[in-house]
């Protein structure tokens, strides 16, 4: 029979082991909900800057360029340092840092990526009308109380509707809490988890993360993950083409 003795000599120790099983899992846990409340914070930034970038867009012709610009605007909030005391150079240097993160180059395939979905092609070719001026097609804005109501045959919506312009933004948003970056990179780019990542799917496709390749090579890869926020405004001037 055992002395309360030696039942406590075999029992030095356990706390150890428990700790070495218990807390890496507790760190990673921990790392995670950091690094998701900040992807949530960027999540709100982001549906800002596109529905600003939306808006601005309304009065300038649904032109892809003024609403990149103001989306960059919007983007100004990711690139600040907060160390540097001097707003004016603060908010210019984040304004050329964005410019240069989101400018689509083969070093940046992170880049901020804007889809206007409406005004479409099928809703020009219902609605669109040429600027015997200019030559360009656009679709009118005026008077639409006294417009048709008539479906168009392409894009299955009237002329109201063809009025409203909508946006996608998908946004390559920097992970900064380490270890996160490389554990959802291990997940989405392939590895020895793939198949327990993924749920149900090939070996190939785990091994070699050919299921999602563009979002591995655009953004997993570089430590960031996409954010996808999407704006409607109906239009304040015409929508050109």
């Amino acid at each position: 029979m055992r002395t309360p003795l030696e039942h406590r000599r075999r029992q030095n120790g356990a706390s150890l082991v428990e700790f070495v099983i218990v807390f890496p899992i507790a760190v990673l846990f921990v790392l995670t909900l950091i690094q998701v409340g900040f992807i949530y914070m960027a999540k709100l930034t982001l549906n800002h800057a596109t529905f600003t970038a939306a808006r601005v867009g309304s009065l300038h012709n649904a032109d892809p360029k003024v609403i990149r610009e103001a989306l960059l605007r919007g983007l100004i909030p990711f690139y600040q340092n907060s160390l540097t005391s001097d707003d004016a150079k603060r908010l210019l240097t984040a304004w050329g840092v964005a410019q240069l993160d989101n400018t689509p180059t083969p070093l940046t395939p992170w880049a901020a990526q804007i889809d206007r979905l409406s005004p479409n092609p099928d809703t020009f070719a219902d609605f669109g009308v040429k600027d015997p001026s200019t030559g360009k097609v656009y679709i009118p804005n005026d008077n639409l109380e006294w417009r048709s109501l008539g479906v168009g045959s392409k894009s299955k919506v009237h002329i109201r509707d063809a009025n409203l312009l909508k946006i996608r933004v998908t946004y390559g948003y920097e992970m900064h809490i380490p270890l996160i970056g490389g554990v959802i990179k291990r997940m989405m780019c392939g590895g020895t988890i793939g198949p327990e990542a993924f749920g149900n799917v090939s070996l190939l496709e785990s091994l070699y993360g050919i299921s999602h390749f563009d979002l591995c090579v655009r953004y997993f890869m570089h430590n960031r993950i996409p954010i996808e926020s999407m704006a409607i405004v109906e239009m304040q001037s015409p929508a050109y083409k």
